[in-house]
């Protein structure tokens, strides 16, 4: 609808909210206070019930039932609770002897014994509440009133409030329609003319003949702001285009930071389109040397394009004067649209023709990185409206060489990185060849010498050369799981899969290998640990790496013997339709739940672990690896002092390595 036919609404509009707004308060007030009245009063009425029927409990011992009967209907109530918190006497006969925080909070329970009498307002759970002590009695009488009726008291009341305001508002509006009908012609032709100019029209009129006071001086007003506008918008359509220009051209130097990496591609490219885009006779550009505290000259151009060459690579921060370096220090923009009335000389002298200079700080979080310098054959070339653009520009410039550092930086550290990775591989593969094939001679010799074939040999020989024999078993077994590690962090691990693996075949195996490690931990307990296994009777063929699936079963079975001293280890292994699910559970002192996850972390252990001084904490991260790597899970579940269980699955076919 157009301004002239809406004038007379928007006024009445001001006029009701105006009328409202103080009405609305006085509602507010006269409601509140009525709330509270009714509130207080209920409150009151309810602890002068509550004292009456203490003082009658407290006198006369079983007049509870006789005089609270009025609270059996309905959501009143009233009771008398002890100080333990139990109901001692109740309406609903069935919560005597309940306790009392089943129906309150401890809160509350507590504010009935914290005075001789008190009302309260638990309007969150529809109740008043009103309290007082039973003479006598180490106990508190209390009555429970439904709210409900003071809700429907109060709402009455509203309606009536709200009624009588509507009444006052309707004849407000009233008389305020016939003072607007009084004053809505001139306004209609100020309307009319505002609706003209609003479309477009600015060589509208307004006819003044009749108009008089306020309302002469505002169409005045209107006209001449008209015509101050005709000029304005005149101007602004030239600086719109010319800051839509500037835009474009930084958004296309934004776009072409965003694209490059290389440093010594990007700064040549960036200051040459800069130079274009805004047609500067020279745009240079510093980078900043923390170690040098110097300004380099990474990237420039002078006349036509043709990057510098004979000025100086580098410029101290200290250096005075000069414009570059004094923008480093301040960090902040400096502009100089006529360099011969300035007393700092431009950082370019052999550019002759430059007549006005602009040089502004390239930062990254209050960061110096550099100064971006522009310099123009125009006197006057750098307006305030044109230094925020070249501000972000140096911004986003700072941005991007930050970004191209640490590219170079990253590139670097992923060398070594490499480097060091294949170092590593390589030192590996000779402790693999230099350490296992002299500790397997070790282990071959001590087996022939102790059993006999290089001579006699005596007990106590025997023994030392068992205990050097379980050294050396011990040793090979660190060395293949540091290599396995080594292996799963450089991603080379790889399995050997089988078909129609028979899982029975397998557990059974893994189990006859564990058996000596049951054997001499019994040897040296008072009561034997049983062992027990549930396994399913008939487990499906599976396609898995059968050395791995042993490894795996024998490192959580190791585990359970040497952390269990009493009671039993079982091993089950259940048909699930796509897996099995095995399990090992032990009845150890457990693992600590800030333990449970770092324990598949590489050479971490829990205490016991580190009290038992076996192994290097590599068991259980090789043995997640290798069920991840057959596409199925290994997790834990324990608690203090009554035993640890670890699960893993194995799907019937591993996933496809891709």
């Amino acid at each position: 609808m157009k301004v002239r036919n809406s004038i007379i609404w928007r006024m009445l509009a001001w006029f009701l909210l105006l009328a409202l707004i103080p009405l609305g308060a006085v509602m507010i007030f006269v409601q509140r206070q009525v709330n509270q009245t009714v509130l207080d009063v209920e409150l009151q009425a309810a602890v002068k019930e509550a004292r009456l029927h203490a003082a009658e409990s407290g006198y006369h011992p079983g007049a509870f039932a006789e005089h609270t009967q009025m609270y059996e209907e309905g959501r009143d109530m009233a009771f008398i609770v002890g100080p333990e918190g139990t109901y001692l006497e109740h309406t609903a006969a069935h919560k005597a002897g309940t306790p009392a925080g089943d129906d309150f909070t401890a809160e509350l329970l507590t504010t009935f014994f914290s005075a001789e009498s008190g009302s309260v307002d638990n309007s969150a759970a529809g109740q008043i509440l009103g309290f007082a002590a039973v003479p006598g009695e180490d106990s508190v009488l209390v009555v429970v009133k439904d709210n409900q009726v003071v809700s429907n008291t109060l709402a009455s009341l509203s309606r009536s409030i709200f009624l009588q305001l509507s009444v006052i508002l309707l004849i407000t509006s009233t008389v305020s329609g016939v003072a607007i009908l009084a004053v809505v012609n001139p306004l209609r032709q100020l309307a009319n003319f505002a609706d003209q100019v609003g479309s477009g029209n600015l060589d509208a009129t307004i006819d003044q003949t009749d108009l008089e006071g306020e309302i002469a001086v505002l169409a005045e007003s209107l006209s001449s702001m008209t015509g101050r506008l005709r000029d304005l918008i005149s101007s602004l359509e030239s600086k719109v285009e010319e800051r839509t220009r500037d835009l474009a051209i930084a958004s296309e130097v934004s776009r072409q930071i965003t694209r490059v990496l290389d440093m010594d591609l990007l700064l040549p490219e960036l200051v040459e389109k800069t130079r274009q885009g805004f047609n500067l006779h020279s745009v240079s550009l510093y980078l900043y040397d923390p170690q040098t505290q110097a300004l380099l000259l990474e990237a420039g151009t002078g006349r036509e394009g043709v990057p510098m060459g004979p000025d100086p690579k580098s410029l101290p921060i200290t250096a005075r004067p000069s414009l570059v370096a004094q923008v480093a220090r301040e960090r902040k923009a400096e502009i100089i649209n006529d360099i011969k009335e300035s007393t700092v000389p431009f950082s370019t002298p052999r550019l002759q023709e430059t007549r006005a200079e602009a040089a502004f700080p390239m930062l990254v979080s209050d960061e110096l990185v550099g100064v971006l310098d522009l310099q123009s054959k125009s006197v006057g070339r750098f307006q305030e409206s044109e230094s925020q653009i070249f501000s972000t520009l140096a911004e986003q410039i700072a941005i991007a060489v930050r970004n191209a550092q640490l590219y170079r930086e990253q590139e670097h550290v992923a060398h070594e990185l490499e480097r060091a990775d294949l170092m590593k591989s390589q030192f590996l593969a000779s402790m693999s060849h230099e350490l296992r094939t002299p500790l397997n001679a070790i282990i071959n010799f001590t087996q022939l010498i102790a059993m006999g074939v290089a001579g006699p040999v005596t007990e106590d020989q025997v023994s030392m050369l068992n205990s050097s024999l379980n050294s050396s078993k011990h040793l090979l077994q660190l060395i293949n799981d540091v290599l396995d590690i080594s292996k799963i962090q450089a991603g080379k691990l790889s399995l050997y899969v089988e078909e129609d693996v028979n899982l029975s075949d397998e557990i059974q195996a893994a189990v006859d290998m564990a058996a000596p490690l049951l054997q001499k931990q019994n040897a040296v307990m008072d009561q034997p640990i049983r062992f027990i296994q549930d396994i399913d009777d008939q487990l499906p063929l599976a396609a898995c790496d059968r050395r791995r699936l042993r490894q795996v079963l024998l490192n959580l079975l190791s585990n359970a013997i040497k952390f269990t001293e009493r009671g039993s280890i079982t091993l089950s292994a259940k048909n699930k339709g796509e897996e099995v699910i095995f399990a090992v559970m032990d009845t150890g002192p457990g693992i600590p739940e800030e333990m449970r996850a770092r324990i598949f972390e590489p050479f971490i252990q829990t205490a016991d672990g580190i009290k038992h001084a076996q192994g290097t904490g590599l068991g259980l991260p090789i043995s997640r690896s290798l069920v991840q790597a057959h596409g199925g899970n290994l997790w834990v579940e324990s608690r203090a002092e009554e035993g640890t269980t670890f699960f893993f699955t194995l799907p019937f076919r591993p996933p496809t390595a891709g």
